[in-house]
Parts: C-alpha cells; sequence; structure tokens
C-alpha cells in the first residue's frame, strides 16, 4: 500500500478502522475497551520527515520506519507496499489490540496506532538491533552459548507471559527467529502478534483456520485445525534448535524430524558433543535437546506447557 501522502479519504478511514478495531476490542477484553492512543496521519508524517527512506530500518512484511515523536525514538510499522484487503486491515489492527493488552519487559511495546490510512499504521517502541534471524543468517559465529540459553529464558517468560496472563490464554501462532528483536541492550522481545488469538473457554480453536510460517507450525494443527497453547510450544521448540545449531531451520522439511529420531535413538553425544567446551556446557546442552526433544512431540499432549518449558530453562541456565 502507497501511503497517502495528501490523505485523501482520512474520514472514511478512520470511521471504518475505529469501528473494526472497538470491535476487535470488545471481543478480545471480555466485553470492554482497551485505551489505545490514536496517532494522526499528520503526526507520523512528521515524525517520519515525510516517510523519509533514509529512516527506514526493516522490510520483512511491514515497512517499518524510524521516527522521532515529540523527542522520543519510535517505529512506525507502515503497510507500505503490500495489497490493501481485510485480511491485511485485520492483521494490523490485530496487532494493535493484542499488543495493548501487555506489557511484560520481554514483548515489543505498542504506543499507539493511526486509524486514518486505509490499512491501519502502528506504532510501537523502537527496537535497534535486528532480529534474531538476521542475526543468524549473517554471522556464522554464534552468540555465546550463555548468550542463547539467555535469549530462549527470556522469549520463554514473554510466551508463558502471554498463555497465563488473563483469564483465557493469548496463543502468539507465530513464533520464530524473525519475530525475536533485540533492543539497545540486546534483551530479546517477541513481537509481531498479527496472528495472534484467544480461545475462549470450552472452544477448540478450530474457527481460526491454520495460521503461521511453514516450518514453525505445530504439524498436529496442520493436521486436526485444534488450535492450543501447545501450538505456541511447538513453534518455540523449532527455535531451541535454532539456537542450539544457529541456523534457520525452517526451509529444511525433515530437520525436526531427524533430531527427533537420532535423540529418541540415543545419540545424544553426536549432537551436543563439541571438543571446545566445558563439561558444565556440556550437561547443558543435552538438557537443553531433551527440552527442545519434548517441545517438537507430533502429538501436542507429550508436549510441557510453557510455563514448565520456562522452569526447565532456568534450571538449566543455574547448572554451575
Amino acid at each position: 500500500m502507497k501511503i497517502k501522502r495528501k490523505f485523501e479519504g482520512l474520514e472514511e478511514f478512520f470511521m471504518r478502522n475505529g469501528a473494526l478495531l472497538l470491535e476487535k476490542q470488545i471481543s478480545a477484553s471480555e466485553g470492554k475497551g482497551i485505551a489505545i492512543k490514536i496517532f494522526t496521519a499528520e503526526e507520523l508524517n512528521k515524525a517520519t520527515y515525510n516517510y523519509d527512506t533514509s529512516l527506514i530500518h526493516s522490510r520483512i512484511l511491514s515497512t517499518v520506519y524510524k521516527g522521532n515523536l515529540n523527542g522520543q525514538i519510535i517505529a512506525v510499522k507502515t503497510p507500505e507496499g503490500l495489497p490493501v484487503s481485510t485480511f491485511m486491515i485485520e492483521f494490523f489492527l490485530n496487532q494493535a489490540v493484542t499488543q495493548t493488552q501487555f506489557n511484560h519487559k520481554n514483548v515489543v511495546k505498542l504506543l499507539g496506532c493511526c486509524l486514518e490510512t486505509e490499512i491501519p499504521i502502528l506504532v510501537q517502541e523502537f527496537i535497534p538491533n535486528g532480529s534474531l534471524s538476521n542475526h543468524i543468517m549473517r554471522s556464522s559465529v554464534p552468540f555465546s552459548w550463555s548468550g542463547r540459553l539467555r535469549i530462549a529464558n527470556e522469549i520463554a517468560d514473554a510466551v508463558t507471559y502471554l498463555h497465563c496472563v488473563n483469564s483465557n490464554p493469548t496463543i502468539h501462532r507465530d513464533i520464530r527467529s524473525n519475530n525475536i528483536l533485540f533492543d539497545g541492550n540486546y534483551v530479546a522481545k517477541l513481537s509481531n502478534f498479527g496472528f495472534s488469538v484467544v480461545v475462549p473457554s470450552g472452544k477448540t480453536g478450530t474457527e481460526f483456520g491454520v495460521e503461521g510460517m511453514k516450518g514453525y507450525i505445530d504439524p498436529e494443527y496442520i493436521e486436526t485445525s485444534r488450535l492450543s497453547e501447545k501450538c505456541d510450544v511447538y513453534s518455540f521448540g523449532v527455535v531451541l534448535l535454532e539456537l542450539m545449531y544457529w541456523k534457520i531451520i525452517k526451509n529444511e522439511p525433515n530437520f525436526v524430524t531427524n533430531f527427533s529420531v537420532a535423540m529418541e535413538a540415543g545419540f545424544h553425544d553426536q549432537i551436543v558433543n563439541d571438543s571446545r567446551v566445558e563439561e558444565t556446557e556440556k550437561v547443558q546442552r543435552l538438557a537443553y535437546a531433551k527440552l527442545a526433544l519434548k517441545c517438537v512431540q507430533f502429538k501436542g499432549e507429550g508436549r510441557p506447557t510453557m510455563m514448565q518449558v520456562a522452569k526447565e530453562l532456568r534450571r538449566i541456565k543455574g547448572i554451575i
């Protein structure tokens, strides 16, 4: 979507998007509205110097501009270049509604949104140091093992928070290394909540359809369309493997299967052995690999909860 410089039709867009936003807010918060700061199109135009292309911070699905709003550095997440559709409008609004409900140090903070463009624009805290996937793909030298273990702990805490903070769990449905960002201190933060949903009590989640990124989606979810917290556990398990092997594995369809077969056959030494690491780290790696194996079980009932995953990661981190 090309951002309209003169913002033709802004009143029409504002009314339509505002009505959809309110509907989503009420649905997501058990009948109560959630306060979301609304920015004008002109405010964001000024903050990004008329969407100066030199301020583009990233381009993956959305185009993110670095902006300055009254002295605060912000990220302006635009749908620039994306086709206008009901799906895309709801995708961006869903991110706004979901993120505004959460206040966690490992979840990207939403500052507000703009409703005056065809597809709403999101305003978030600025996260300067890229994504986990970028670091993996651009550097053959991995982060230190302790650093990777810290990242796993931080994102596990974030997902556990999503699952437990409200009476009904919020399921992210798009946990992957591309959606794990690093702030100025390289603290990991979970982002991109466009596919996130709340499954009401007594529902199976089949009404939402199957969404997510190939290679990270729970295979049982693909087979049955039944959505639960265990779908996030599987995706997180794939991220655990990417951290362990320091490679993006979504395009290797047999990677998870081969890992599982090797682990279940007892080939632990070949998986975690490295003559360059100390014995303590080998113990950590083996426990970590066993946890990853549990997370990527085909059947959701065989996987731990995210709370159990987070607890085990803290235990592994504490091994000395």
